[in-house]
């Protein structure tokens, strides 16, 4: 009787239990559809020349993308090409912040999907770049290492702006909590303090240096992280500090791709397309732009890939910093005030459009330096990249951190404007919306709730003067991390914000954006 008890209960369980997922891996390669693309050469045979730090998803959809595809032009996908040596550019992606990616990479041989999500197609392509994926704190001996290795000619870095540890003036913040936890703990809290670790062990190895390739959003990002990584070791060693500042090249780049954060929806299409459970897909739009200032030493034939290399990524860098995410700001505010979630629901608000193609062209445009640009044509590109549903790209992902971002994709081309004596009437409702969001409530009276540190340190200092416009405008303008003097003692500005706060109080965004844009000329 125990016998057949037992039998009849593993019948049960084996019944209740399904079978482990068919999980994306090196040994199912082969599985794919043919209508998913694949690495065409074997990943397992890439040897690590890159260490990335950063594992998100802007990455993974952008630079390592890119990398295989130049991966690909410089060793073939012809049958010929199959008895050649690889490229030494397989990426090693460490992450600061979270062991959750790093973790679900690994599981997956470090491969992923990429979904291209145009406007009449989604396309899958499967990534196999990143040869490791690694949590920082559990593998620090493993990265010490790989910064004392001459195979290793680039580290990159998607660490976002507040990575770099910088102040207003584009320093080191010492005062950082994390910066002087680097300073004394042994496993860095930080990217600049993890490169200046990495940097100090390559020189005492007598090692030629790696190249330092920023891929952030930030004006000038070489020559920021350059002096961020610089100050850092003059803190403890000025020998070390005079080597980076001889040795090390720092170029800076310029990245542009729409690519939203991960949802349960791109694991379904993922799924779909290829038949195989992949935890950590990435969604992008077809666009993609990246131009790097040029550098000595190997590098991948990005080229091939679509990268452009400059003299000076000035140029690029100011129209996409002053159009794509000045614009991005200009829109997401006002339309997370009239309830929107997303930015082609926001470009579908009546006015919308129009008053971020004059923010860009009358406001924006006269501030770029000059260039053999389409500025005309790259801002209308801009508008039906975001008008595009093809994509779902959340405002509250453009307004994260949005109160940091201000100062250099809005504030600076508002000043510089303001002293030429042009009118600003889409840059004052743009800034005007910031401090309605910032005062807590959109308007259809819902508590506003957003991921932005400085913001909400600005929210509790404004708690008890939502409701008053002037004094509203009056605190956030003597925010000295938005406003610089200029700006904050400018009488007429103060009180056209004051005005643009009042009207998009009393009548909501999706009416004051026809009203204003086309009145005050302030």
């Amino acid at each position: 009787m125990c016998s057949t008890l037992s039998t009849g209960t593993a019948a049960l369980d084996d019944a209740a239990i399904e079978p482990p997922p068919r999980r994306l891996s090196l040994s199912r390669l082969h599985e794919l559809p043919q209508q998913v693309r694949r690495p065409a050469f074997d990943p397992a045979a890439l040897q690590t020349g890159i260490l990335h730090l950063g594992c998100g998803s802007f990455h993974r959809a952008h630079q390592a993308l890119l990398t295989q595809l130049a991966i690909e032009a410089e060793h073939g996908v012809s049958r010929r090409a199959a008895g050649r040596a690889l490229p030494p550019w397989g990426i090693a992606a460490c992450s600061l912040r979270s062991p959750a990616i790093t973790q679900a990479l690994t599981a997956q041989d470090g491969l992923y999907t990429v979904l291209e999500r145009g406007p009449e197609r989604t396309g899958a392509i499967v990534v196999g770049t990143l040869r490791r994926a690694l949590y920082v704190p559990e593998n620090l001996a493993w990265i010490d290492l790989a910064f004392r290795d001459a195979d290793i000619r680039i580290v990159s870095l998607t660490v976002t702006a507040g990575g770099y540890c910088t102040d207003a003036a584009g320093r080191l913040d010492v005062q950082r909590a994390d910066v002087q936890s680097d300073l004394r703990a042994p496993c860095p809290q930080t990217a600049i303090g993890l490169l200046v670790r990495g940097l100090r062990h390559r020189r005492d190895s007598g090692v030629a240096p790696p190249v330092l390739l920023s891929c952030d959003n930030l004006p000038g990002n070489g020559r920021i992280l350059r002096q961020a990584c610089i100050d850092f070791a003059a803190l403890h060693d000025d020998a070390l500090a005079g080597w980076i500042a001889r040795e090390v090249q720092f170029p800076s780049t310029m990245v542009d791709r729409i690519v939203p954060g991960a949802s349960p929806e791109d694991r379904d299409d993922a799924r779909a397309a290829h038949g195989l459970e992949d935890a950590a897909p990435v969604s992008a739009e077809p666009y993609h732009q990246w131009v790097i200032e040029r550098f000595d030493g190997p590098r991948p034939r990005w080229d091939a890939a679509g990268a452009e290399y400059v003299s000076d990524v000035g140029p690029w860098e100011a129209s996409k910093l002053r159009l794509l995410n000045g614009g991005h700001l200009a829109l997401a505010w006002p339309g997370r005030l009239a309830g929107c979630s997303a930015v082609a629901d926001a470009m579908a608000v009546p006015g919308l459009s129009a008053f971020v193609l004059r923010f860009m062209l009358d406001e924006q445009k006269p501030t770029l330096p000059p260039s053999n640009h389409d500025i005309d044509l790259y801002a209308r590109q801009l508008l039906a990249r975001w008008r595009s549903r093809s994509i779902s790209h959340p405002l509250d992902q453009i307004t994260r951190d949005g109160s940091a971002k201000l100062p250099a994709r809005v504030a600076a081309s508002l000043l510089e404007n303001r002293r030429a004596g042009r009118p600003v009437p889409c840059t004052v409702l743009a800034v005007a919306a910031w401090m309605r969001c910032i005062a807590g409530r959109d308007d259809g009276s819902r508590t506003m709730a957003f991921d932005d540190e400085l913001g909400a340190r600005l929210r509790a200092h404004v708690a008890d003067v939502a409701d008053d416009p002037a004094a509203l405008v009056n605190r956030l303008l003597a925010c000295r991390e938005v406003f610089d003097d200029a700006l904050a003692h400018d009488a007429a500005l103060r009180l056209a914000l004051k005005e643009a706060v009042v009207l998009l109080q009393q009548r909501g965004a999706r009416a004051a954006l026809p009203l204003w844009a086309g009145g005050s000329t302030r």
